[in-house]
């Protein structure tokens, strides 16, 4: 039987990357943190931390981790049936912003009024959250990738729609003679982040060269915002185009949409209400929330 003390303190340090900031968040000195890990690595034999900076947590380390999340997640879920008024058990979960920033709060409404629990979500491209369920610091991820992990469920939710727009007067500016290739080298695009993909594809899939953005915003909103205020071109949801349909022009109308398919993915184990979720999640409603 492992040492909760010890587990707790390498998911900390895997968590935040440093001896330091994890010894801060338990209360405890640097020197102690250290050698919690220290005497975790001599029980199961295995080192578990690379001591670089930032600290990460080597393959064994993360499968320890894997292990603690679950069973958290599984011990505050049986605690909550013996003991209501004990603290809630949290989900963490990472998906993309586009789904955070429309359908994912009016889908998963009703599942909070109807329990008690803490949900904590990060944001992460959706090429990218299964690697956040594989490290083990989530429950369960949104993302474009189908292939489940081992110990995992995976389901198809939906596609998200994406088109590129443009403000009225960013439209006369660079494309009042044609949405050509030298048009779109001079106009300024925006993307969310380094590891987002859909402007690449949607070039792709219309037969451009790609032109390199000008801008990163690493916020659903926020893009939809810069796109409005007529500083740069970008793929935007057309979930949220249409709520700002005013103010914003489809610079390809006569291309085909850009669609990326989302899966929920979740660990096997997760509990009762991490399968409670994942019935919200696969119900007509979020269908409907999607507007598909």
């Amino acid at each position: 039987m492992l040492d909760y003390r010890l587990l707790e303190a390498l998911e900390i340090v895997g968590t935040l990357g440093s001896f330091e900031r994890a010894a801060n968040a338990l209360g405890i000195t640097q020197s102690a943190m250290s050698q919690r890990i220290s005497t975790l690595e001599q029980r199961v034999g295995k080192l578990l931390v690379k001591r670089e900076r930032p600290i990460t947590l080597t393959d064994a380390g993360l499968e320890i981790v894997k292990h603690v999340t679950k069973v958290k997640l599984l011990e505050n879920e049986l605690i909550s049936v013996y003991n209501p008024d004990s603290s809630r058990p949290t989900l963490k979960i990472v998906m993309n912003a586009d789904s955070l920033s429309t359908w994912w709060h009016d889908a998963t409404a009703p599942f909070l009024r109807q329990h008690d629990v803490a949900i904590e979500i990060n944001t992460e491209d959706q090429s990218q959250g299964l690697a956040h369920l594989q490290e083990g610091s989530v429950v369960a991820c949104i993302c474009s990738t189908e292939k489940p992990l081992s110990g995992t469920r995976c389901h198809y939710i939906g596609n998200m729609e994406y088109r590129f727009y443009c403000s009225p007067s960013f439209y006369q500016t660079y494309f009042s003679n044609g949405v050509t290739q030298d048009a779109l080298n001079r106009a300024p695009a925006v993307i969310y982040g380094v590891k987002d993909k859909i402007h690449e594809e949607g070039f792709m899939k219309m037969g451009f060269e790609l032109s390199s953005p000008r801008y990163l915003c690493p916020s659903s909103i926020g893009m939809v915002k810069q796109v409005a205020s007529g500083s740069a071109y970008g793929a935007l949801p057309t979930y949220q185009a249409e709520e700002n349909a005013s103010e914003l022009i489809d610079v390809f109308a006569d291309q085909p949409s850009i669609e990326i398919p989302l899966y929920w993915h979740y660990w096997r184990e997760g509990g009762e209400l991490l399968e409670r979720l994942t019935d919200v999640l696969l119900s007509k409603q979020t269908r409907e929330a999607m507007r598909l």
